[in-house]
């Protein structure tokens, strides 16, 4: 008894000196695994991401390179693989998710692929970059790259899987500075363009996710936040996974350990606060602003329920309580998942639309004839295309209507009191906060650019009226944005 009395008395002793965290709790019930594979492109394969930009090839790569990144999370009997991809879009999902079933056991419907949509990546794109342009050696190339992409994506899911250990997780709401609502208004005969407006809605709500392993070290950080890949722009020649690289590493710089993944939020009409650069210092500056917004917010979270406990007194120079932080227990670590493809309207163009957008096309060719006679090499560029973004509109437009909704798959998944809801495609902002605000767990993060069915812009109805790129492109009508809101929110019920 007098043993027992003294380990007792040596392990509160011991309790003082050390902070009690995740290696004093009960297992909560949930193993992850965290993996890191690199691709970054070769220099020399076509980079064709601006109609703007004159050159095809890029010439560098940005220091902080380019990877894709896999957690995988297991918990009463479910199993969840999720990626971050340096990558304009997501391809091949389909292949990849059975590869990794079979590989893993993971169902290839747990798992979620997404891209960060940085648009520095290696992209080949017939309708970008200067004319008259053979593009099969190119397209060669990016099929080879598309590949290993794939073959990473896998491996990266295969060993992280492999790496499966018990861990605890929660996360924390905070504020993010570096993006700007980028849908500039049409005003005194100007035309609605893409750049700075801030007078636009943006959402600023950073979310982030700590994980740490039941020896207390911290093993990944998932960073959610809403603005464009666009930091780097059509005068940049460098590979890069523009300000997102520089913002994992500013985590990782901050939670030695720790693995930093992003996943895009709803960033469609979200763009950073400086951007359209060729300067790669920008990109870094912004990314590590927000890396340590993150960091800090992580360095915050409890992974484990932890409480001051008073334990008495201690006579000082001040007369001094004991309140030691002491852990109660593990974190709700429950998984649930659900999934739904939604029937949306489609975009349908008006007669005044479309004779509009041939106003447009026919002034375009006029301007590209002028600049010709001018000579100017950058003018003609210019004009050559503002001819060619008219035109594929019209065509696109002039198409028959087809009334078939359009698909896109909708995804939920619950860790405890912590949600994801994903995908694809560039939902506005207005859309992630509605799905964030309606939700009843106390962390929710919303995430575009991921796989599944569907894709593009999805505008809100009020932005219809207002014109521009996103409005232009966008194939999803009115109402679309309101009923994917609608049945999203349905879906948490499927997962309390």
């Amino acid at each position: 008894m007098m043993r027992i009395l003294l380990l007792l008395l040596c392990m509160a002793a011991y309790g003082d000196v050390v902070e009690q965290g995740p290696k004093n709790a009960a297992p909560s019930g949930l193993m992850a695994g965290v993996a890191r594979a690199d691709i970054t492109p070769a220099v020399g394969m076509a980079q064709l991401n601006w109609g703007s930009q004159t050159h095809v090839e890029a010439v560098g790569v940005d220091p902080a390179g380019m990877v894709v990144t896999a957690l995988a999370l297991s918990s009463g009997g479910q199993k969840f693989a999720m990626v971050d991809i340096d990558a304009l879009f997501v391809p091949g999902y389909a292949a990849i998710a059975a590869r990794v079933e079979a590989a893993t056991g993971i169902p290839a419907g747990h798992v979620r692929l997404g891209a960060t949509h940085t648009h520095a990546g290696p992209v080949v794109s017939v309708v970008r970059g200067p004319l008259g342009v053979d593009f099969s050696g190119y397209q060669q190339a990016q099929e080879r790259y598309n590949a290993m992409v794939a073959d990473k994506i896998v491996g990266a899911i295969v060993e992280a899987h492999s790496r499966l250990k018990p861990a605890h997780a929660h996360g924390a709401r905070g504020t993010g500075t570096i993006n700007i609502n980028r849908r500039v208004r049409a005003v005194e005969g100007r035309p609605a363009a893409v750049g700075r407006n801030p007078d636009g809605f943006v959402d600023r709500e950073l979310v982030v996710m700590r994980i740490d392993g039941a020896d207390g070290k911290p093993m990944a950080v998932v960073v959610n936040f809403q603005c464009h890949g666009t930091v780097l722009a059509y005068e940049n020649k460098y590979f890069s996974p523009d300000w997102i690289g520089p913002m994992r590493k500013a985590v990782e710089t901050a939670m030695p350990g720790a693995i930093c993944l992003f996943f895009q939020g709803a960033a469609g009409n979200q763009g950073p606060i400086e951007g359209f650069t060729g300067d790669l210092d920008v990109p870094k500056r912004l990314g590590s602003i927000l890396g340590y917004q993150a960091a800090a917010l992580a360095l915050g979270i409890e992974t484990v329920k932890r409480d001051p406990k008073f334990e008495g007194f201690v006579e000082s120079t001040a007369f001094q309580a004991k309140q030691h932080w002491r852990v109660s227990g593990p974190r709700d670590a429950t998984m649930k998942f659900t999934t739904k493809v939604l029937d949306l309207p489609p975009r349908q163009y008006s007669g005044k639309e479309i004779d509009e957008m041939a106003t447009l096309v026919a002034g375009a060719e006029s301007k590209l004839t002028a600049a010709r006679a001018g000579g100017d090499k950058w003018e003609i560029h210019q004009a050559e295309a503002r001819l060619r973004r008219f035109s594929d509109l019209l065509k696109q437009w002039r198409k028959p209507h087809d009334p078939t909704p359009v698909k896109v798959r909708v995804q939920v998944m619950r860790l405890g009191d912590m949600a994801i809801v994903s995908m694809p495609g560039e939902p506005f902002a207005e859309i992630g906060v509605a799905v964030k605000k309606a939700s009843p767990f106390g962390i929710t993060m919303f995430c575009g650019y991921s796989s599944g069915e569907g894709g593009d812009y999805m505008p809100t109805e009020p932005e219809f009226a207002l014109g521009g790129y996103e409005v232009q492109r966008t194939p999803y009508g009115l109402g679309a944005a309101e009923k994917l809101i609608r049945e999203t929110i349905a879906l948490y019920g499927d997962v309390r």
